[in-house]
């Protein structure tokens, strides 16, 4: 009976140091921030929201970037605000290319050549686009519809249309501001805006290859009030 109690003592003591070694192995393998052994790889992939988190707004993976670049056309001003002058810009390349292009529009010139000026305030922002069935919407801010400097609101209009008309996957541009359709814009009609080639005063250098393609995105995959 003695020598049981013995054993068992002997069993409990074992146990217990067991479980001190083990416990000590893992506070080593935290400490040490190993990320090559098994344990680490579990402990890597368990979810850890231990600072009461709110994972339900979490940003996406944003994917990397297209490789090249693309050149593009862009419309603006002249002088006397009376001309557009076609200009060629080559960007990165990106899955968004019509959007991106419309950025670089409103950017305005960036020193490509001298007498070429913004066809639009710069201030105006690009609310979203929407490119199906050969058509265009495009929405940006209010400072669009203010006139610019002593640019004509022709040639903001159309400095706007010839650039995306650039595209083979656009024939004809609507205009809205802060999400609402617009009829006129300063007296000009905008139905049936298609690029309009009498207004291009001058050109900074030889036309450019169109791009094959143009991304069509549709209202589900992006949207255009914001």
């Amino acid at each position: 009976m003695q020598r049981r109690g013995l054993l068992l003592t002997f069993f409990i003591y074992l146990a217990i140091i067991i479980t001190l070694v083990g416990c000590n192995a893992l506070d080593s393998v935290l400490k040490d921030g190993s990320t090559s052994g098994p344990l680490a790889q579990i402990l890597d992939r368990m979810p850890n929201n231990n600072n009461n988190i709110d994972l339900s707004n979490a940003s996406p993976v944003i994917a990397e970037p297209q490789q090249g670049e693309s050149t593009v056309k862009l419309y603006f001003a002249d002088y006397d605000g009376k001309k557009l002058i076609e200009i060629n810009r080559t960007i990165p390349k990106t899955l968004s290319l019509a959007k991106e292009t419309v950025h670089q529009w409103l950017m305005g010139p960036l020193g490509e050549t001298a007498d070429t000026y913004p066809a639009v305030d710069p201030q105006t922002s690009l609310h979203g686009i929407n490119i199906k069935n050969g058509v265009a919407i495009v929405d940006l801010s209010s400072n669009f519809l203010q006139t610019y400097s002593n640019v004509q609101p022709e040639i903001t209009l159309y400095g706007l249309v010839n650039t995306l008309c650039q595209f083979p996957t656009v024939e004809i541009v609507k205009i809205r501001i802060e999400g609402q359709d617009i009829d006129t814009y300063h007296g000009i009609d905008l139905r049936n805006l298609r690029f309009k080639a009498d207004l291009i005063g001058s050109s900074t250098g030889p036309g450019v290859e169109q791009p094959a393609e143009v991304e069509k995105e549709s209202p589900s995959s992006i949207n255009i009030f914001g």
